[in-house]
Order: structure tokens, then sequence, then C-alpha cells
């Protein structure tokens, strides 16, 4: 029962969301804190998986985390600026979920640079978060973050 939950997906579900992407992107992260809390509260998890390059949205998901005595786990995706333009040109081709085609038309692969350059300032805001490596193919990433969120455990006894 884990929720997966897109903070773009509510908001384009907003209606007009267009006219004012910037109010309508505000109430969809106030619609996601809601949906958040509701989930926790249940006793079920949350992953929010949303590019984020200021701490302000993180901050209120940690405290959320903290007022209902959950864990909170960071994590920020590493990619080359080459890699993340292959991606994004490559999801511009074949996209593989519906609001692709929307973010098509937000971010290019020209924006790779940026983009990227913009994640820097999280290892100084948000030096708890986890950098992963996410060069590889998508299992591959899904691998590495199920290994930081898996508890360790001891090795079995040798017979």
């Amino acid at each position: 029962m884990t929720l997966a939950l897109d903070v773009d997906g509510i908001k384009h579900c907003l209606g007009r969301w267009r006219e004012d992407p910037d109010a309508s992107g505000w109430h969809a992260r106030r619609l996601a804190l809601a949906l958040a809390r509701e989930q926790l509260c249940a006793g079920y998890d949350v992953v929010i998986g949303q590019y984020l390059a200021q701490s302000a949205f993180i901050e209120e998901l940690e405290r959320l985390a903290a007022a209902l005595d959950t864990r909170f786990f960071e994590f920020v995706l590493s990619l080359s600026p080459a890699a993340l333009a292959e991606r994004i040109a490559g999801r511009s081709v074949t996209p593989s979920r519906p609001e692709h085609a929307i973010n098509n038309g937000l971010v290019t692969p020209e924006d790779a640079d940026r983009l990227v350059a913009s994640l820097e300032g999280l290892r100084h805001t948000r030096p708890m978060a986890v950098w992963i490596d996410a060069e590889g193919s998508p299992s591959a990433v899904a691998d590495l973050l199920r290994a930081h969120l898996s508890p360790r455990l001891p090795a079995p006894p040798l017979r």
C-alpha cells in the first residue's frame, strides 16, 4: 500500500493550472502534504519522486515525518548533464507516462546543464541527503535506493 505521490501529476489535475503554474504548484504541494499525512497516519509509506532544487518543500516533508514519528529518507539522484539530456530527449521521443507530454513542453535537453547545476546547492543545505549515482539503468538505480532503505541484516552464520 505504499503511495507513489507525484506532485506534478496533482498540479496537472488542477483546473487551469497553466494559467498560473506557480500558484497551482504551491497548491499541489499543499495537497501532497495532506495526502502524505493521511497515508502515513494510516500506517503506510509514501514515496515522492520530485525534482526539488530548493529545500523548502523537502523541509516540510521532513517536519511532517517528524511530527508523525516516522522515518524520513532523502535521496538526490545524480546524473551528468549529458546523461540527463539524453534521458530528456528519450522521454520526448517515447513518453512512458501521461505527464511526460506536458513536461516535454517545459523541459528540453538544452536545460540539462542548468538542472544538474541547480542541485549542487543541496549538498550544503541538505547535508544528510544521500546522493545516488543514477547513471545506470532504472532497475540498477532502484536497487541502489532499496539498499539504502533496507535495514542492514547480519550475515547468516556459517555452517
